[in-house]
């Protein structure tokens, strides 16, 4: 840049003492000007620099340089006690950032919320045994490159989570409507101890490849949830345990109408008690609970027997007495039945007549006065020897 200004400098002197005309002077002046230019760009080495591949610090120095990404990460690795692993260790990294742990913290408190427990877990609530095993599943022995994970299936990768099975695998992106026409990004997967691929929980990187002093960066997408889908269990083992929950996701409005085969999700003694293993009718559900076609249309209940019964989560609108319109059938006798409110009795027994058929259809009444607001019906057999298609129920 220096000789280019000097030769300027020059050019310009020789172009004040020449005889030449105006209109010639001030075409050379503009040649000039262009060839500056020109000599200018060439000696730019920063025009066409490609992004930073390497850094000489650690990988832990260079997470804690970028203030603001990683400040609950590095809290984390430091309480595990991961810190000189990530400052000395000859490791990859696939790096969540602090968007990932706090998605993954607010599903754990959701999750302690929908089975009753406080909400309010912080990240020193949750066991450092915990954080160290997931911790661990990002963290691979070795340098493994975006050029070494250039397979149709990816690589299986061994973590420091105690020989935890990873899979690593580079994809190309699209771009302006070109296919592999993008940057290269990784796909980081959980194989979840199986090989099928429908079973894994997969993530992508944001950014890849940066070389620190002690191994290889990969930065997994902000929308990452930390621990793939092993946080929330490692953390709050009881929500392993089956939960009783509307069917359909709703609770059923009273007044209004409820099918009976409608009963709450959550399983054998949770939402439901049927005296053997298996769905005689083979319809619409495949639980224990015994289900077959109905001639009124939809599905009904049958094989019934006594000291079985069937919940639903219901959401009274409106406090005050209600009648209940009951269709059953029964060809064997008739039975027994009747209807619990969170555990209490409040219709008495209610008998079902022998009908002459079991889709020979009749509606049997009971009554009960209701609080308002959700709650949990239970229908209970006494005795059983009817099928039940639905139920009605109209404020008195």
């Amino acid at each position: 840049m220096k000789k280019s200004l000097q030769y300027l400098t020059t050019c310009l002197a020789a172009l004040q003492s020449s005889c030449l005309q105006q209109p010639a002077r001030a075409l050379l002046w503009s040649m000039l000007v262009l060839l500056l230019a020109a000599g200018c760009e060439k000696d730019n080495t920063y025009r066409n620099a490609k992004p930073t591949a390497a850094v000489p610090v650690s990988t832990y120095d260079f997470l804690k340089s970028q203030q603001g990404l990683y400040d609950t990460l590095l809290y984390l690795v430091d309480k595990a006690g991961l810190t000189d692993t990530l400052k000395s260790g000859n490791i990859t990294f696939f790096a969540p950032q602090d968007y990932s742990i706090k998605t993954a913290l607010y599903n754990l408190n959701f999750t302690r919320g929908k089975y009753s427990f406080p909400g309010n877990w912080t990240l020193d609530s949750v066991p450092t045994a915990v954080w160290d095993t997931l911790l661990r599943r990002y963290m691979m022995r070795g340098q493994v490159t975006s050029d070494s994970l250039q397979y149709a299936d990816g690589v299986a990768l061994t973590s420091m989570a105690y020989d935890y099975q990873m899979n690593g695998k580079s994809v190309p992106t699209a771009a302006s409507g070109i296919a592999g026409g993008g940057p290269l990004v990784l796909q980081f997967s959980d194989m979840n101890r199986s090989r099928f691929t429908r079973d894994w929980s997969t993530s992508i990187t944001q950014s890849i490849d940066l070389k620190t002093a002690n191994g290889y960066l990969h930065v997994l997408e902000s929308k990452h949830v930390f621990g793939f889908i092993s946080l929330v269990p490692m953390a709050f083992p009881y929500s392993l345990n089956p939960i009783q929950s509307p069917y359909l996701g709703l609770p059923s409005p009273i007044p209004g109408t409820i099918e009976f085969e409608d009963y709450d999700d959550g399983g054998e003694g949770l939402a439901y008690h049927d005296n053997d293993a298996g769905n005689n009718g083979n319809q619409y559900r495949t639980e224990a609970v015994d289900i077959e076609n109905c001639s009124e249309g939809s599905y009904n209940v049958g094989w019934t027997n006594g000291a079985e019964w069937l919940e639903y989560t219901v959401d009274v609108t409106e406090a005050g007495t209600y009648n209940i319109a009951i269709r059953i059938a029964s060809g064997g006798g008739g039975g027994n039945f009747h209807f619990e409110f969170d555990g209490t009795d409040l219709s008495g027994s209610v008998h079902c007549p022998d009908t002459g058929g079991w889709q020979n259809w009749i509606t049997v009444n009971a009554t009960v006065t209701l609080k308002a607001g959700k709650q949990v019906m239970r229908f209970y057999e006494e005795t059983g020897g009817f099928n039940v298609n639905k139920m009605t129920f109209i404020k008195i």
